[in-house]
């Protein structure tokens, strides 16, 4: 910018005398930009009185002069024009570029990561056929990405009620008042789409979430994606847990599985989705038995995270677990009926420091002083200060006796099913932050007795998932798992009466994820089936999306033949699944017979429209894509659009 346009800028509102735009030192900028935004008569009228002003800020179209107002919005925050004031960061705090643009704000600069904006399909059908990924606003237009992300079309619906291979097909769905769908669901697709496609009608209502994502550890057990690098797995989380986000209800929480190896960058881009206020905990689960592998040179590996955030952290309520040990509380008194059986615990606390509101005496029925230590005849170390022992006396909580060295002792009735402040409720432990119960080993055996075989490498243990299950929901609560696996969340919800969203795009979740929970309805004893007294029952419907140009992707990667691939390409032309801005006639020469099949196939895959990789709901009409009016019906009966 040069030195005379800012002089014309200057003299212009010192001449007019505008008092709003000019106080008699300086220019006030924060009221000149916000006219200029607002298109204000006054201030347009005053920069075009001047021909350098006009020149620099106005388009001629036609005998009309046109405003650009965003041009002269960055003219006033450059540091040409504010070159000697600090005021020229008062918008934006960091890095800026040669003109003076804040960087964030910059399309040219990047300062996350390289794909922290795209859309990241992250698809794959087998455990053998990872593909390269796809960042979508590489080959889109952003108006374009909204058509990969709107509602999907679902068939082979099926619900299945147990009793051997017992289905039926879906006609209706089951609602509750408020019309929200209360059948147990295992959906079948790229659980990224599905995600989109459940927002219409669970955003806002579920009350947990709980993910065992691939770990990016380019070896993950079942192969989901191992070509992950890091910045497109941030990509595929960030995408994920967005929509995630929208699903959850105000009082809902997320549970994220990881282990070292992306948990740091986790935990910064949940705080980002989420916010950094609604952090609630890393728990550390010790997912090993015995001293863990020796797979490390420092230390030995046995543990993994589970991130954990709230939609909002202060209306979220974390429950305590029921004593296990219920066999210790057998002693008997008047209050048995409301209170429960009880236990006493000795109120001394001779491990504590000296606290001055814990020491006072205490009177014998003999009247003579009692201390925690017989030795000590100065001071006490009581657990409860002298008002609330008073209250326990007169409340029938607090028992003086001899103990076992006929030495007079006070002690406190814990109750079973009341606190020590006599509120009524069965008797609870509040959760720890490290979870060491529970193991993989556990989960190997479960999946053996359930198949014969392990035939799932890193399924979760059904007792970590009752623990999630147990400390945020009620019988009721819907849980949604979007990285279903071999089924564990949804087995777990199952028995423990949660309505259940499960989602798996692998082709395995026929054999293991249906086959597992038919196996749940059919009353299986394995995991918590016993410690809970699971006896069978229930049932869930069980859907796929419609495939378009994904069942495409996955034939042209598998074709093995240039014969084979001429037939896709003549299928694929016929249905027009290319990408709008693709030239046919030069993708047809690069099918040539002089052109290797490896360049065939990467232009062919490089060309399919990835807006169409399902078929949309909108078309499930079109008789091009859909034929079969049960199909249309059900779609309409799931979105409630009938």
């Amino acid at each position: 910018m040069e030195d005379n346009l800012l002089n014309s800028i200057l003299e212009l509102f010192k001449s007019k005398k505008l008092e709003q735009y000019y106080n008699g030192e300086g220019l006030l900028t924060n009221k000149i930009e916000e006219d200029a935004l607002k298109l204000d008569s006054t201030l347009l009228e005053v920069l075009l009185e001047d021909e350098d002003t006009q020149k620099a800020f106005f388009a001629t179209v036609g005998d009309i002069k046109v405003f650009d107002k965003i041009k002269f919005q960055l003219y006033i925050n450059s540091k040409e024009f504010l070159k000697d004031s600090f005021t020229k960061y008062k918008q934006n705090i960091g890095l800026t570029d040669e003109y003076g643009k804040g960087l964030k704000q910059n399309n040219n600069v990047v300062l996350n990561w390289p794909y922290k904006d795209c859309i990241l399909e992250g698809g794959q059908d087998k455990e053998d056929k990872s593909r390269k990924e796809v960042f979508y606003n590489e080959v889109l237009a952003p108006e374009y990405i909204n058509i990969l992300t709107d509602k999907k079309a679902f068939h082979n619906a099926v619900r299945v009620k147990g009793e051997g291979d017992k289905e039926e097909p879906v006609t209706d769905f089951n609602r509750n008042e408020d019309g929200t769908i209360t059948d147990n669901l295992m959906l079948k697709g790229n659980n990224l789409l599905v995600l989109h496609s459940l927002k219409s009608q669970f955003a806002g209502k579920i009350k947990l979430i709980y993910i065992d994502p691939p770990y990016n550890t380019g070896n993950d057990g079942f192969k989901y994606n191992d070509r992950f690098n890091h910045s497109s797995w941030l990509t595929f989380m960030k995408n994920r847990l967005e929509v995630a986000r929208e699903l959850l209800a105000d009082d809902g929480v997320i549970f994220v599985q990881c282990d070292d190896n992306e948990q740091a960058y986790l935990k910064v881009l949940m705080d980002e989705v989420f916010g950094r206020a609604n952090f609630v905990i890393n728990l550390v689960w010790e997912n090993k038995e015995g001293g863990g592998k020796s797979d490390s040179i420092t230390f030995r590996r046995k543990h993994e995270y589970i991130i954990t955030y709230a939609k909002i952290i202060d209306n979220i309520e974390i429950y305590g677990r029921d004593v296990e040990d219920v066999e210790r509380y057998r002693l008997s008194d008047i209050h048995e009926e409301y209170r429960g059986k009880y236990q006493l615990i000795k109120l001394d606390s001779a491990s504590l420091g000296y606290i001055k509101s814990l020491d006072y005496y205490i009177l014998s029925p003999e009247n003579t002083r009692i201390f925690p230590n017989k030795d000590d005849n100065k001071i006490s170390r009581w657990r409860w200060n002298k008002k609330k022992f008073e209250w326990g006396v007169k409340n029938d909580f607090v028992v003086i006796k001899k103990d076992r060295d006929d030495n007079w002792a006070v002690y406190t009735k814990q109750y079973l099913n009341c606190d020590n402040n006599a509120n009524i409720k069965r008797r609870t432990l509040q959760p720890i932050g490290v979870i060491s119960k529970f193991s993989n080993t556990q989960s190997n055996i479960h999946m053996k007795s359930l198949f014969g075989t392990a035939k799932f490498s890193y399924s979760k243990p059904e007792q970590l998932i009752e623990f999630y299950l147990q400390i945020s929901t009620k019988p009721g609560d819907i849980v949604l798992d979007f990285f279903a696996g071999s089924g564990t969340t949804a087995g777990v919800a199952h028995k423990m009466e949660r309505q259940w969203i499960t989602i798996e795009q692998m082709d395995y979740i026929q054999d293991i994820t249906k086959a597992r929970l038919k196996k749940v309805v059919d009353g299986e004893q394995g995991g918590i089936s016993k410690a809970i007294d699971w006896k069978g029952g229930g049932e869930f419907v069980y859907m796929e999306m419609i495939e378009k140009n994904n069942r495409y992707f996955n034939e042209i990667i598998q074709s093995e033949s240039d014969e084979t691939l001429k037939i896709l390409y003549k299928q694929i032309k016929e249905e027009t699944f290319f990408r709008y801005d693709i030239d046919l006639k030069g993708l047809d020469a690069l099918m040539d017979d002089s052109i290797s099949l490896k360049h065939k196939k990467e232009a062919l895959t490089q060309c399919l429209d990835k807006n169409h990789l399902y078929l949309n709901y909108s078309s499930i009409d079109d008789r091009n894509f859909n034929k079969d009016e049960t199909v249309s019906n059900l779609n309409k009966k799931f979105y409630k659009e009938v």
